[in-house]
């Protein structure tokens, strides 16, 4: 299979493009930095292959960090739990007849799981490529909102990992795998609100029909439309870019949160130049977005709720940019065709009844058309 290298610039683009698409959730930016700096450093740059390029019959599997975004943006940042859960399941995978796994696969976008799964397979030995797709093309909440889930990929063993703990669990589906995930994961007493994760051990062929192609990719273009732009049109290149639509630009005037379960919640509050105000409720990714001048919402989940300031920057829910003060884009795109199946809406159904929410889903087109 051809695989392609990513370079520093590469790399620095699917940080912006991918923070941005992960609608708040997938991982501070800081933790994509810190793991762009650290392979560079090292000079152990990732490869990338295209989902069309795997045979039809070599294994590999997902690789991501589980738990609270905020825990996670600290001055450093270890991903070796992760590198270390992906071990324990190609060992399992060795003890089972099963060929070596020879890829990695990312689970969702963002600015730290998109890079997680870059940095394991580079500190492989040896060094295996990550899969140019993803589980969803945006962050999701839970396992079970992503394509492996939907096409019913086993799951198991799910294989967890912190600094000094590590568990292995067979589980029935991706949904019970996410309780059992919260529970171990949630709060000091487990592991601490951060956890390596491997799971969906699965062939070329079984990927191939259940992820989504191109998603990398997608996140580096957009990321190196906003950086080629002109100042004052970064804005509209990522709404170019991504079909999106701006649902207010303003400053952030509020914002509270609070963690528990493994999960962020948080409410943004943001004072639009129009004069109206604008409110966004997220459980790690945005999900929900309200205006004081509109009677229904302006956006719902899975379609995405993304932020960026006007010079560009785009960021996190867990990102230093989202404090009272900042500058803000808050943009609505269309989540792709696949993550607008029945089985998507009916699991964030369940995300948005959470947050108060009992209304049909509405596309964002239609909302804001």
């Amino acid at each position: 299979m051809t695989c392609t290298s990513l370079d520093k610039q590469a790399l620095e683009d699917i940080l912006a493009g991918a923070t941005f698409l992960g609608s708040g959730g997938g991982g501070p930016r800081v933790v994509g930095q810190m793991i762009i700096d650290s392979l560079v450093k090292a000079g152990t740059l990732p490869t990338l292959v295209a989902l069309d390029d795997l045979d039809d019959d070599a294994w590999g599997a997902m690789s991501a960090f589980a738990g609270s975004p905020d825990d996670a943006s600290s001055d450093t940042f270890d991903w070796s739990p992760a590198t270390k859960a992906f071990q324990d399941l190609q060992a399992w995978a060795k003890s089972a007849g099963k060929p070596a796994l020879s890829f990695v696969l990312p689970i969702e976008l963002g600015g730290g799981n998109s890079f997680i799964p870059l940095a394991v397979a580079a500190s492989l030995s040896p060094p295996a490529p990550v899969v140019d797709t993803s589980g969803a093309r945006r962050a999701v909440p839970s396992l079970a909102e992503t394509t492996f889930a939907e096409a019913n990929v086993p799951i198991s063993p799910m294989v967890l990992a912190s600094p000094t703990d590590q568990m292995s669990v067979t589980v029935s589906n991706a949904t019970v795998a996410d309780n059992v995930l919260r529970a171990v994961v949630g709060g000091q007493q487990g592991f601490g609100n951060e956890a390596g994760v491997a799971a969906w051990a699965m062939t070329g062929a079984t990927a191939k029909k259940s992820s989504i192609g191109g998603a990398t990719t997608y996140a580096q273009g957009l990321g190196a439309a906003i950086r080629t732009a002109p100042a004052g049109d970064k804005v509209g290149a990522a709404l170019g870019y991504t079909s999106g639509f701006l649902l207010c630009q303003g400053t952030i005037a509020t914002v509270n949160a609070e963690t528990s379960g493994g999960f962020d919640h948080t409410t943004v509050e943001i004072k639009a130049d129009d004069g109206t105000v604008v409110r966004v409720f997220s459980q790690n990714e945005n999900l929900i977005a309200y205006s004081s001048a509109h009677p229904t919402p302006l956006c719902l989940a899975p379609d995405l709720i993304c932020y960026m300031t006007p010079a560009g920057v785009c960021f996190s829910n867990a990102d230093a940019e989202l404090v009272p003060g900042t500058e803000v884009a808050l943009i609505g795109i269309p989540a792709p065709a696949a993550m607008r199946t029945p089985y998507f809406i009916t699991q964030f159904a369940q995300d948005l009844l959470g947050l108060g929410y009992g209304g049909p889903w509405v596309p964002v087109e239609r909302l804001r058309g």
